[in-house]
């Protein structure tokens, strides 16, 4: 009964923490906001930021058609493009020194032009789909100003370096006739290069119709569970259920942060949300600054690849490969556990080589009182799973029909109900905020991939990859996993897997690597750069809260995350780790590959940490880094290398036999 009293002091105190909280971590991550004082500026700004997800629901709920509206799918993105750059010029200062409190008079200007270019699309698209290669000078002047709007959105929210690579691109369309050998592109025209970035479906538009409906609708599913509590939950689980084994803390983290991180869908929110709370908890528990740093780093950037909810990315890989969602999110299951159980593996074995104890039972939450308190949370998960793998429900109703069902479970809570509106009307309005960062990326990736298009530039990019095929694919394949992670640094995932899926994978697809491997090995590389230095977001996330150089931290999580590095290859060259690709192998060779790469995740982990049962010498940490190598190597590389695997993992178990027998005696002996 006091556990249950305490579970509800406790919701009772951090409601109203929570929702500021959450608002400070959008307004951090997103940019620095202006902050209003006057009120009925406040009114206008939030009317505008609630619009974009309500316009969104209405359009997949398909109101527009069932009260008489026939309209294209283009007008509805035209509109949110246009919601988009007001909020933006509106709510996002220019510079540093533009004023906090009040809207310039000329962001004022930028953000009538920025809802003018969006309009023009959602009012005229009818008219402009049956001459849509006639370029009056009206399309002319409204596609310039667009995208010179897009460009200047693109600088206030992301900064320059995703500015210079849309400029490079644009620029590369102007100049690619006159370059020399490989570099030479199609020629295009002024009026040609931007009617069709502005306007046509398989430029920015295609980008902007994936994150006006189905990165919208899963970015509210994740706003409305961590609003309504789904988050603290979700946390208080993983610590009553791990919290009372060795390194508790950190196994919590691993598993909390990972199950958040796939509902925030970014490393650095999840880092500041989750990370508050373990943080602290591994620093207490004996987990040093840099080590607790990074486990919280990697655990949340390890949350874009959890299925069911992967992230925006995973929906442009379905998108651009024309296959279901739900058959990315079933291949990146073995992935994705790989990673974790990798980190979950080390979390353990440093807790036992530094003996790091358990929590005390009195700080732990019960799993009983949790349950009581937070079952709630459990029917909209359920259920979002029920509707996309098993009803096949398209992954924007189902994302919609969780998010009905999860306020309505969530909202039982008695703290939540007394305040419901005010939470509901704070979960749309963040939405909408949130999704200022993701269209104006998305924007800015389309008007990058519409210029590879136009100007055959991804066809030569191809040609100049596939010239290092000469050298094997490996070679192709670290190329292209050092390109994914720079265009990364700095970037969102979803903005580095844009550019470089549309530069990268057709070639690995045309070497013969199966469509959806290139496309996961890509974005299994561009999400790296979150906690691989210099530019390491998660890591610069966590350093403030662990109180250490971001920079150790990104080093350390580098070692955390090692699997991340290296089971994209591992995918490539043995697909049957992908659930559902079609590969040609036996169901028990299947089997047996994944058990190999489990088992090779635990002793590359026993070898970074030095310990398995007891302490490894340099020696003993050396062979099993060899095992581990040997394991990895797939069993259908090579005609000899299912004998090798079979070896190693003869000699892994029994090595793994000897050094806990050799534990046990030492126990006894002692």
């Amino acid at each position: 009964m006091s556990d249950q009293k305490t579970v509800d002091q406790k919701t009772q105190t951090d409601v109203e923490s929570r929702l500021d909280e959450l608002e400070a971590i959008s307004i951090e991550e997103i940019g620095k906001y202006r902050q209003f004082r006057n009120k009925p500026l406040n009114v206008i700004i939030s009317i505008i930021l609630l619009l974009i997800p309500v316009a969104g629901v209405a359009y997949v709920l398909g109101i527009p058609l069932k009260i008489g509206l026939n309209i294209y799918p283009e007008q509805y993105i035209g509109l949110f493009l246009g919601l988009i750059l007001v909020g933006i010029f509106l709510c996002v200062p220019a510079t540093k020194k533009s004023p906090r409190h009040k809207i310039a008079w000329y962001d004022w200007i930028l953000a009538i032009l920025g809802l003018a270019v969006g309009l023009y699309i959602a009012i005229y698209f009818p008219e402009i789909v049956l001459r849509l290669g006639l370029v009056t000078d009206e399309r002319f002047i409204m596609s310039v100003i667009a995208i010179i709007l897009i460009i200047e959105a693109i600088r206030r929210m992301m900064g320059w370096a995703m500015v210079i690579i849309v400029g490079v691109f644009i620029a590369y369309a102007f100049v690619a006739p006159y370059l020399p050998g490989i570099f030479e592109g199609n020629p295009t025209s002024a009026r040609q290069l931007f009617n069709y970035l502005y306007l046509d479906s398989s430029s920015m538009l295609n980008m902007l119709n994936i994150a006006s409906t189905i990165g919208l609708i899963f970015i509210l599913f994740g706003q409305v569970l961590l609003y309504f509590g789904g988050g603290d939950i979700l946390n208080d689980f993983a610590l009553s259920l791990f919290g009372r084994f060795r390194g508790g803390p950190a196994k919590a983290s691993v598993i909390g942060s990972g199950l958040v991180g796939s509902i925030t869908g970014s490393p650095v929110t999840n880092v500041m949300l989750t990370g508050s709370v373990t943080i602290p908890l591994m620093k207490r528990t004996g987990y040093s600054s840099v080590q607790a740093g990074a486990i919280e780093a990697v655990s949340s950037t390890g949350g874009q690849i959890m299925p069911p909810v992967m992230g925006i990315a995973a929906f442009i890989i379905a998108d651009t490969l024309g296959i279901p969602y739900v058959e990315v999110a079933i291949a990146a299951i073995i992935p994705a556990l790989l990673f974790f159980m990798c980190l979950f593996f080390q979390v353990d074995l440093i807790a036992g080589r530094d003996q790091i104890k358990s929590m005390s039972q009195g700080a732990l939450p019960k799993f009983v009182s949790v349950l009581k308190s937070g079952w709630m949370i459990i029917p909209p998960m359920l259920l979002l799973i029920y509707f996309l793998f098993i009803k096949g429900y398209t992954p924007q109703m189902a994302g919609l029909y969780a998010s009905a069902i999860a306020i309505v479970f969530l909202a039982i809570q008695p703290e939540i109900l007394k305040k419901f509106f005010t939470i509901l009307y704070k979960t749309f309005v963040d939405t909408g905020k949130v999704m200022l960062e993701i269209g104006i990326i998305l924007a800015a990736a389309g008007i990058v991939v519409g210029v590879t298009g136009v100007t055959g530039l991804g066809f030569n990019i191809g040609m100049i990859l596939a010239s290092l095929a000469e050298y094997g694919l490996l070679v192709l394949l670290i190329v292209s996993s050092i390109v994914s992670i720079i265009l990364g640094m700095g970037m969102p995932s979803v903005a580095a897997y844009a550019l470089v899926a549309v530069l990268v994978a057709p070639t690995l697809v045309q070497l013969g690597v199966p469509p959806l491997a290139a496309h996961l090995f890509v974005f299994f590389f561009s999400i790296l750069s979150n906690f691989t230095p210099p530019v390491a977001l998660a890591c610069f996330a966590a350093a403030p809260i662990a109180k250490e150089n971001p920079h150790k931290i990104g080093f350390r999580a580098m070692q955390f995350g090692i699997v991340l590095y290296i089971v994209p290859f591992l995918f490539v060259y043995a697909p049957e780790l992908l659930i559902g690709v079609e590969v040609d192998v036996t169901r028990l060779q299947q089997l047996f590959t994944i058990i190999t790469a489990f088992l090779a995740c635990y002793l590359v982990s026993a070898g970074l940490v030095g310990y398995m049962f007891n302490h490894l010498n340099s020696l003993k940490r050396i062979f099993v880094a060899l095992l581990a190598l040997a394991l990895f190597i797939p069993p259908t590389l090579w005609e000899w290398s299912q004998w090798l695997n079979i070896v190693a993992f003869i000699v892994a178990v029994l090595f793994m036999i000897v050094e806990w027998i050799s534990s046990r005696r030492e126990i006894q002996a002692a």
